[in-house]
């Protein structure tokens, strides 16, 4: 019976510890305008995507974007600090979500960024310490100027972080560990939480909220709950778009993005002497990269654009053939007949022509006008054909449902111009609201000494993550920098745990 209960215990001591999440940055702290890179070791199997959100020492989120596993198993991000944060501890919360629709802290990882400007350090002040690294198990690690040997990984994915520690001090809160064991299973997502409400405030309740993406041209739906706040599944896309929800009533609405808070941290990081050096070769260093008419960290991300889906219109025109029209209505008058407008005291008003069943619909048409979505007919009449590029009609009872469902039934007109009109309908322009998606991908940009003209000065020598068969040999670029470097390595263990190795070396002066 004893054995038994010891097996138990060690049991469910290993799932805690592999079901805590972790997250290694690139250096201790950073400063306005530095970028900070970092690797986030969820628990296994790990969610294949999870929101990363920023925040404000006050509790406020500042910012928040998706990332995304990598081939390697990993989920690797960066972050410029804006530059003109205050000082104060900045953190940076991690979600995923569940197959039954919930979402999961994985955890919450306070970082230390410090204003650019001039401060005297604190003669108390001592530098922050992060949790305890994670023992070596088996890992190894031979560090000189040149490069790194990295032994007993064992396939096992990894990141590893080289910075001047004369500059950055020790490895301090470069590890940090989350108390919390999340669990899935973890739904392939990218997820939001929103509300929508009326233009008085009062909460939109509804079985059945549309929901259109103008990036890939597709429609879904949403269902509110009682405070007009409801839950958002998106595909994967890089950077940000907008949405569009539409009542199916008249109704004017407004959407917003529902953004956690967090409680403030009115305590401010350590100003050491070390930290106020550290300040003042920042500064130092950013007047010297203008110079050069660059930055010391350049992020080379490109954003992948979505595909949009494809759809066949019942007929179309190019219409710039007719941009010598006065306005829309004369050409729909002239050319696109299948749209009958007619003008009742200055208002206009069009029925769009049911092919198949030889009749005109009995309402208004949906128009969408470079990816938004409106049914002001005043608005779309006076616009100028030379200012359009493409027109589309859908009539077709089963292409509608397939592609315009709830909204399209009296038919759909799409509308491209050859830039974005200035002016859009008020009343569908609050219907309209931005959501981030994933981080693009970008790697950390090697400035070597030995081959470039411009300085090599930065804190932070290298960023690196990958996945090895057993080891990795990683050469170091050269610096114009010199002192005591500290090599930090964070690798999984074939259980889904952490392990860790550290080691320093010395540039001497050139």
């Amino acid at each position: 019976m004893r054995t038994l209960s010891f097996i138990i215990a060690l049991t469910l001591a290993t799932f805690s510890l592999n079901a805590q999440t972790a997250i290694h940055f690139d250096r201790p702290f950073h400063v306005a305008g530095e970028v900070a890179w970092f690797a986030a070791y969820a628990p296994q199997p790990a969610p294949k995507k999870i929101k990363a959100t920023v925040f404000a020492p006050d509790g406020t989120a500042v910012d928040y974007f998706f990332l995304k596993e990598d081939a390697n198993g990993q989920l690797n991000g960066y972050y410029r600090w804006p530059f003109e944060v205050a000082t104060g501890y900045y953190r940076i919360n991690l979600q995923a979500f569940t197959t039954d629709r919930r979402v999961i802290d994985l955890g919450t990882f306070r970082h230390a960024v410090y204003s650019d400007q001039r401060m005297e350090p604190s003669a108390t002040a001592t530098a922050g310490k992060g949790n305890k690294l994670p023992a070596a198990n088996g890992l190894t690690l031979q560090a000189s100027p040149d490069d790194l040997q990295i032994g007993g990984l064992n396939g096992a994915a990894y990141s590893v972080s080289v910075f001047n520690t004369d500059v950055s001090g020790e490895t301090g809160e470069a590890f940090l560990q989350s108390t919390e064991t999340p669990r899935g299973p973890w739904l392939d997502t990218l997820f939001y939480n929103a509300n929508v409400s009326l233009q008085d405030g009062s909460p939109v309740v509804t079985n059945l909220l549309p929901v259109f993406d103008p990036g890939r041209y597709e429609f879904g739906f949403a269902k509110t709950g009682p405070n007009g706040n409801f839950t958002l599944q998106l595909g994967a896309f890089e950077g940000e778009k907008d949405l569009q929800v539409r009542a199916l009533d008249p109704a004017d609405i407004k959407p917003t993005v529902a953004l956690p808070k967090l409680a403030a941290i009115g305590q401010e990081p350590p100003l050491t002497k070390e930290v106020a050096a550290y300040v003042d070769l920042s500064r130092r260093r950013r007047k010297i990269y203008q110079l050069f008419a660059t930055v010391e960290t350049e992020i080379e991300a490109k954003i992948t654009a979505e595909e949009r889906r494809k759809l066949s219109p019942n007929r179309d025109f190019d219409v710039q053939d007719y941009k010598a029209f006065p306005d829309m209505y004369t050409f729909f008058k002239e050319v696109g007949g299948e749209l009958r407008v007619k003008v009742k005291k200055g208002n206009y008003s069009g029925r769009l022509y049911n092919a198949p069943n030889q009749r005109f619909f009995l309402d208004s048409p949906l128009y969408i006008v470079d990816g938004k979505l409106t049914q002001n007919e005043n608005y779309i009449n006076t616009m100028s054909p030379a200012e359009v590029s493409y027109l589309a009609y859908y009539y077709v009872g089963s292409e509608l449902r397939k592609y315009f469902p709830a909204l399209g039934n009296n038919g759909v007109i799409q509308i491209e111009t050859l830039r974005e009109p200035t002016k859009f309908p008020e009343e569908d322009a609050d219907d309209i609201f931005a959501v981030k998606g994933l981080q693009p991908k970008a790697s950390f940009q090697v400035r070597d000494a030995a081959d470039s003209d411009v300085p090599a000065l930065s804190p932070l020598l290298l960023w690196k993550t990958g996945k090895g068969e057993s080891s990795a040999s990683i050469s170091l670029p050269a610096t114009d920098d010199f002192g005591s470097y500290r090599v930090l390595v964070i690798a999984r263990a074939a259980d889904g745990s952490l392990r860790s190795v550290s080691k320093s070396f010395t540039v001497e002066v050139k």
